[in-house]
């Protein structure tokens, strides 16, 4: 008999490690800097924002859920192609872009303040190997993440909260730019642009293995638990960007030249504790990276070892921190200019197959392709955007002609157009066969 439950403590450790796999260092940092820019309007901001942000991340682990596992969220592709689409975010979210930044990141927020750019590569050694450690026993992974890392972090984080409501840095700032009179669509954009929606449609290959880690085998029981992380993430996320959002937007008293959200972190922590506090936010910072790493290691070497028989789990995961490590300290810079675009493409893509989830088993093969091109053509429209290359000419066109443009979206509109399309060309055919016997 297949095994169908799972202890509280256990449920609440999948979804403590479902948590900590999402919250790397971009997550500290968006939204920081959103309450400082919305200022009394951060509610409506964050409003948006948690609704993409958030949101947009749990409905995807949600539809994993429902299609019972990520790889099938691309059965109805032609083989080579999904395989192609899993590489590729794999790539992109491992050693091609999410992995350095961490490494990167978790060090000028902890050892750099302190020692400037000398003790990278070292950092980076001891950050690589300690994600190998932790990677290497996926089984294990509930307990390092949700039993242990996790509950560190919170702490820490927790800390800071109280601090951000009992000792607020100043007075509400006054809202600025886009959050002016446009503080929830701002937030919905921002949101969106933190990419976790790709993040999602990986991580659950994890959550899927780490639930049958457990002993629970029934696939009903394991998309019923994937669910329940889902919610856990979506509201201990929520907590933490809410109270991230209330440091920016009471930080008054800390200066008014901020640039990003880490600065306004760094100026608030040094406020109240000093050097305590430096050494606290690089703690987060650290543990934070940490996770993330762990988590997208793991996921990239579920996919390699179970797609490909030359490449084994251990041999995927020796492998990824090894380059995530050489890109981190060569040229992540100039790799993260041409990987940027590769993962502001593939998160339509990823996005169009959870849409396309729910109706793909009566829909024509040849209409998920088409749907899955439109998100594609017009993603890359949207990077091109994005990145500031658009022709001015075209930009002006695209403006004014395609919905959804001006807020990075525009492939929204063309995709789910395809998709209805498809759904309405599928029953007319599916109905021809009918009308022929009849």
């Amino acid at each position: 008999m297949l095994s169908t439950r799972l202890s509280v403590r256990n449920i609440a450790a999948l979804g403590f490690m479902t948590f900590a796999m999402y919250l790397g260092a971009g997550n500290l940092i968006f939204p920081p800097f959103l309450g400082f820019q919305a200022g009394e309007h951060f509610m409506s901001g964050m409003v948006g924002f948690l609704l993409t942000g958030v949101g947009l991340p749990a409905m995807a682990l949600v539809m994993v859920a429902l299609v019972k596992g990520s790889d099938n969220l691309t059965a109805a592709l032609p083989r080579s192609l999904a395989t192609s689409f899993w590489v590729m975010v794999f790539i992109v979210i491992g050693p091609a872009f999410v992995i350095p930044r961490a490494i990167t990141v978790a060090y000028q927020f902890s050892l750099a303040p302190f020692i400037g750019d000398a003790g990278l590569v070292p950092f980076s050694v001891v950050f690589c190997l300690a994600t190998i450690l932790f990677a290497l026993f996926p089984g294990k992974l509930v307990d390092t993440l949700g039993k242990w890392l996790t509950p560190m972090l919170l702490v820490i984080l927790s800390i800071l909260a109280a601090y951000a409501y009992l000792y607020p840095s100043g007075q509400v700032m006054t809202a600025s730019g886009p959050y002016i009179d446009g503080a929830f669509a701002e937030g919905l954009t921002q949101g969106y642009m933190t990419m976790d929606a790709l993040g999602s449609i990986g991580f659950g290959w994890v959550i899927f293995r780490a639930i049958q880690n457990m002993g629970v085998e029934c696939p009903r029981a394991t998309a019923k638990y994937t669910f329940i992380a889902a919610v856990m993430y979506a509201a201990a996320m929520a907590a933490v960007y809410l109270s991230l959002a209330y440091i920016g937007s009471t930080s008054a008293d800390l200066g008014a030249d901020f640039t990003n959200g880490g600065e306004i972190l760094t100026a608030f922590t040094n406020y109240h504790l000093g050097t305590f506090g430096i050494v606290l936010l690089g703690s987060v910072m650290v543990l934070a990276c940490l996770t993330t790493a762990i988590g997208v290691t793991t996921a990239g070497s579920e996919f390699y070892s179970s797609t490909f028989s030359a490449i084994t789990y251990r041999r995927s995961v020796w492998g990824t921190m090894l380059l995530s490590g050489l890109v981190a300290n060569v040229g992540l810079e100039q790799l993260l200019a041409v990987t940027l675009p590769a993962v502001v493409a593939l998160h339509p893509i990823a996005i169009a197959l959870l849409i396309i989830a729910p109706v793909r088993k009566v829909l024509a093969p040849g209409m998920v392709l088409m749907t899955v091109t439109a998100a594609l053509v017009f993603g890359c429209v949207d990077a091109v955007h994005i990145l500031g290359q658009m022709p001015q000419d075209l930009d002006q066109a695209l403006e004014q002609h395609l919905p959804l443009y001006h807020y990075y979206a525009g492939w929204i509109v063309p995709t789910v157009s395809m998709l209805v399309a498809g759904l309405v060309w599928s029953r007319m055919t599916a109905k021809k066969p009918q009308l022929a016997e009849a």
